[in-house]
């Protein structure tokens, strides 16, 4: 029997739930002794061709079967751990908000559309150049919600544009907070 997991995904009753899965992942790419090879092979895969045997492991490893079954479920794992990746070792912030620290990057709003309007090919092309991006400035994210946008993006339009609106949100409170 499934139920909701905090993240309004279907968790699978006995199983970890998506949130903690995403956790489980980030601590084990953020580890200092996580191999500095596997690291690089992460940062260089392609998500939509996941070919990395570093990816291999960490999914078998961390990703209960159900939550990874078919080639989407594997490419949609294979972007977060590949944007994790970029960021390692600072890519894990206990803070939910992106939209806030998307602001204290002081992305701007051009990027920010282009982040939240792209679907499908193009959503994961945003998503890898975030991570760089947030990389590039040191800013950590939480990618319990960000990996929630990627694995119901296309496949659950309302939870996900539930997350994009919350992003926004976030993110313009926060710029006119800074702005006062």
């Amino acid at each position: 029997m499934s139920q909701p997991d905090s993240d309004g995904l279907m968790a699978q009753e006995g199983l970890p739930s998506y949130r903690e899965v995403v956790s489980g992942i980030a601590g084990l790419i953020g580890q200092p002794a996580f191999p500095r090879g596997d690291l690089a092979a992460l940062r260089r895969m392609k998500p939509d061709a996941p070919s990395a045997p570093a990816f291999w492991r960490i999914l078998t490893a961390k990703v209960p079967q159900p939550y990874r079954h078919g080639e989407d479920a594997e490419r949609r794992w294979a972007l977060i751990i590949h944007g994790m990746a970029l960021m390692a070792p600072i890519h894990m912030a206990s803070d939910p908000s992106i939209g806030r620290a998307l602001s204290a990057i002081r992305l701007t709003e051009l990027r920010l559309a282009k982040l939240l309007n792209a679907r499908s090919i193009q959503f994961r092309a945003q998503v890898s150049r975030l991570a760089r991006h947030l990389a590039a400035k040191g800013q950590p994210i939480d990618w319990r919600p960000l990996g929630q946008l990627i694995l119901t993006e296309s496949r659950d339009e309302g939870k996900a544009e539930n997350i994009r609106m919350t992003i926004a949100r976030d993110y313009f409170s926060a710029m006119a907070a800074q702005s006062k």
